[in-house]
């Protein structure tokens, strides 16, 4: 401990050495902007007054911060139209400007400062700044801003006016003071100021409201107007440079005019003044602007940006300042100031004085205290200390072991956890050896933990985890846990397959019921099993187990499977169609073909059936649909199917084409859209297409999970007057009984049936079919007629539609509505031959 304190001292010396070199340093440090070394652009700012306006050079400043770092130069040349803002003073300046931009390098942007030079700028942008990026700020003209903004090769600042904060302040800070009178001329600032003054009389009924126009009193008459100012006044400094002579005055001149002669408190909504005499104001931080203004000359030359990218901007941040002298004097309590207040002329505490070098002193006084307390320990304290240290050592050696264990074993399980499990494997297997890797995975734990908690299926868990643990240690195998509810097992000098005593051994564990608390469970497992092959390392054979223990979930669950590499091959091209897909997604390239439905009896194209195609997938939707199943993305499909599909009948009606139903399949995994009938009314209704041109079609999986969420779906879909349609009928359960309950319109016999039945010898059994919907009054259409003998054949049973390769294949939008014109003749042929027959 003497050690340590002695050793924290020296050190706090040496923090306190160098914080007083740091803070020497700091004082010593300029904070100017300095020009690169090399120029790699140079732009023009067109200033609207002379260098000594008292904005300029805060503007100067921002725009050194943002351009000098980049390596870009700015020339100012000065318009000077406070002083020589007559027509024939702008076409001097013109002809000047002209002839010097002649002369001058080549300009790669323009920054404009103040409406006059916006003005002139604009006005002469084809002749003299064709082409050139120009950037405006400290526009007072909200309107011209504004269509100013509108150029193509323009954008820019506002110059926000924060009178408005400066009345609110000055009225909350000065109760007792009612009459507030605004100084101005008839600049547009002056004006602008001047309405938004006005704009408070109503306001504030209590308060007299005056205002002094500078441009119709001579310097004489204002100075006597400003030492009879009332006692209760308030004086609003604002834009007011100009005489009634037309006699133009510096900010300095008109401020030193002011405070000397105004006895009252001087609020200004602009900068400068504060050190001369004006109490204070909130007024627009010139420098964050014109910084800006020069981060977009930035963006443009170094990064290429588009000018017309930048909208025009309407907020510049504020800045308060106030006279902390004056404050006193007119009892301003900093309360009521906004919180980021800076304050001239306030005395500065001690705190602030020697805030520098408290660190310093601070350091010194603890190095000091701990040397003391180090120089006066004891050997008592050095003999505890050394018998302290031995019983840490002993300790912490008992630490260690079980913090080891703690680290390599799973908390609940108990077993080697997913790292130490894996870093054991590869530590005692070889590539040579003969052995075989489990992974064990619970089937449906998730609804486990959803229908009974984590308590119980945290217990599940331990009890599994148990017996394989003791059928592990029985047998000399190694195991443990590699996720929520998956574990691994190595058996050594094995070559397993499903029907091998050790896999069945797993699978018994996990399907024996488990008694926990009142609840009794039955489980199962899905098990993958990679065996050693003398060439991959451990690590190989674990992925390769979790491969064919996914095979085994996909086969049915509750099973075991080896694997093999076609699984391997079977992962690598789903991810590859996972990825094809979500470029589809992402490129917009899904798109939508439509297969005709014909009427039986006349040949006509009575509707299409809208199928999903993917321009960058050469195989067809059943390849890529599963992935989106698998994936989660059917709700993203079925509305981008929805809203093309109707999109694409408002089209054709734009074009003068009759419309005709289409059927949108409706998949069993869009159930948890809940917000799909909104969404469909909303396209119906954004495209003006009636419900009567919309069929849905289901799967009967759809109606094998009826459940309130279904059944409130079909309710909706009839709400809405939309036929309904059973696709593939034939090829799963086909209960009648659902066609009872269900409000279906019509029945899709599935190709398979066609393809089985519709042969000499069976055909009457696809007869009985029909003649069997007929009966429950509903309507059948029949899939995948490919031959001229099968659609006579249907006619004579009487089917309602057919669909097939016979009369067409799914065709692109262009070519559907072709085809249904086309129909129309063959509708005219087959009454014609009705006709003679």
């Amino acid at each position: 401990m003497r050690y340590a304190l002695t050793a924290i001292g020296i050190l706090l010396l040496i923090a306190a050495i160098i914080t007083l070199v740091l803070s020497i340093r700091s004082d010593n440090q300029s904070n100017d902007v300095r020009r690169p070394t090399e120029v790699n652009h140079r732009v023009l700012f067109l200033c609207a007054y002379n260098s000594l306006y008292f904005t300029y050079d805060d503007q100067v400043e921002g725009l050194k911060q943002a351009l000098y770092p980049h390596g870009i130069e700015f020339d100012v040349v000065y318009m000077d139209t406070k002083s020589y803002g007559t027509p024939n003073d702008k076409l001097v300046f013109y002809e000047f400007f002209k002839d010097r931009l002649r002369k001058a390098p080549e300009y790669e942007a323009i920054l404009l400062g103040d409406d006059d030079a916006l003005e002139f700028a604009l006005t002469y942008q084809e002749e003299l700044f064709e082409g050139i990026p120009m950037v405006f700020f400290g526009i007072n003209d909200i309107d011209f801003a504004v269509e100013a903004a509108q150029n193509p090769m323009a954008t820019g600042f506002y110059e926000k006016d924060y009178l408005r904060d400066c009345m609110e302040i000055a009225m909350k800070a000065m109760p007792d003071r009612k009459t507030l009178v605004a100084l101005h001329d008839e600049s547009a600032a002056g004006a602008a100021d001047m309405d938004i003054f006005f704009s408070y009389d109503q306001k504030y009924p209590d308060y007299v409201f005056r205002d002094i126009d500078t441009a119709e009193f001579t310097q004489a008459e204002l100075i006597g107007l400003l030492r009879n100012l009332p006692e209760d006044s308030i004086l609003f400094y604002m834009t007011c440079y100009n005489d009634r002579y037309g006699n133009t005055y510096s900010m300095l001149n008109r401020t030193n005019t002011v405070v000397m002669n105004a006895k009252v408190p001087i609020i200004r909504n602009y900068s400068g003044g504060r050190n001369q005499g004006v109490l204070g104001g909130v007024y627009m931080d010139f420098i964050a602007q014109t910084r800006d203004a020069g981060q977009i000359v930035v963006d443009i030359l170094e990064n290429g940006t588009d000018i017309s990218e930048y909208p025009l901007d309407l907020e510049t941040p504020s800045k308060s300042e106030f006279n902390y002298e004056l404050m006193q004097k007119y009892g301003v309590d900093e309360s009521v100031l906004p919180a980021n207040t800076s304050y001239v002329n306030k005395p500065i505490s001690p705190f602030e004085y020697y805030k520098k070098i408290i660190p310093a002193s601070v350091l010194i006084v603890s190095a000091l205290l701990m040397l003391i307390i180090s120089a006066n320990m004891t050997a008592n304290l050095q003999k505890n200390a050394n018998e302290q240290l031995k019983t840490f050592a002993d300790n912490l050696k008992n630490t260690g072991s079980k913090l080891k264990y703690q680290a390599d074993h799973d908390e609940l399980s108990d077993l080697l956890n997913r790292r130490a499990i894996v870093e054991t494997l590869g530590r005692i297997l070889q590539k040579d050896e003969k052995y075989a890797i489990m992974m064990i995975d619970i089937d449906g734990f998730k609804v486990i933990n959803e229908n009974y908690g984590h308590v119980m299926a945290d217990q599940i868990i331990k009890h599994l985890a148990k017996e394989l643990k003791n059928l592990a240690e029985e047998q000399k195998w190694q195991v443990g846990r590699y996720g929520g509810d998956e574990f691994i097992v190595m058996v050594p000098d094995v070559k397993l397959d499903v029907d091998s005593k050790e896999v069945r051994q797993i699978l018994e564990i996990f399907r024996e019921p488990i008694v926990a608390g009142e609840e009794t469970l039955a489980l199962s497992a899905s098990v993958g099993v990679s065996n050693s092959d003398g060439a991959s390392n451990p690590e190989q054979h674990i992925i390769n187990a979790e491969i064919a223990m996914y095979e085994a979930k996909e086969h049915g669950k509750n099973t075991a499977f080896v694997y093999a590499d076609e699984m391997q091959r079977k992962i690598q091209e789903e991810n590859r169609l996972k990825a094809l897909v979500t470029e589809a997604f992402d490129e917009n390239l899904f798109y939508m073909v439509y297969q005709p439905k014909i009427e039986t009896a006349t040949g006509k194209t009575i509707g299409f059936e809208a199928l999903v195609r993917a321009r960058n997938i050469q195989s067809g939707p059943s390849t890529f649909i599963p992935i989106i199943e698998k994936n989660g993305w059917v709700i993203r499909l079925g509305r981008m199917v929805t809203e093309q599909v109707i999109r694409q009948m408002a089209l054709w009606r734009d074009q003068g084409k009759e419309l005709i139903p289409i059927s949108i399949n409706f998949s069993s995994k869009q159930v948890n859209d809940l917000g799909f009938m909104n969404f469909i009314k909303m396209l119906m209704d954004q495209y003006d297409i009636s419900h009567k041109f919309i069929q849905i079609e289901i799967t009967e999986s759809l109606l094998i999970e009826q459940n309130i969420q279904t059944q409130k779906l079909f309710d909706e879909f009839k709400d809405m007057g939309f036929r309904i349609l059973m696709d593939d009928f034939g090829t799963g359960y086909s209960s009648l009984g659902y066609l009872i309950y269900i409000p279906i319109d019509e029945i899709k016999l599935d190709k398979s049936l066609v393809d089985a039945y519709l042969v000499p010898g069976k055909d009457n059994f696809i007869g009985d079919v029909i003649k069997l919907v007929h009966d429950i009054n509903k309507t059948i259409i029949i899939e995948g007629v490919e031959e001229k003998w099968q659609y006579e054949r249907l006619r004579e049973f009487k089917a309602d539609a057919v669909q097939g390769y016979y009369f067409s294949k799914p065709l692109e939008a262009d070519e559907a509505i072709k085809f249904m014109a086309q129909s129309e003749e063959r509708k005219c042929r087959n009454e014609k031959m009705d006709f003679l027959k």
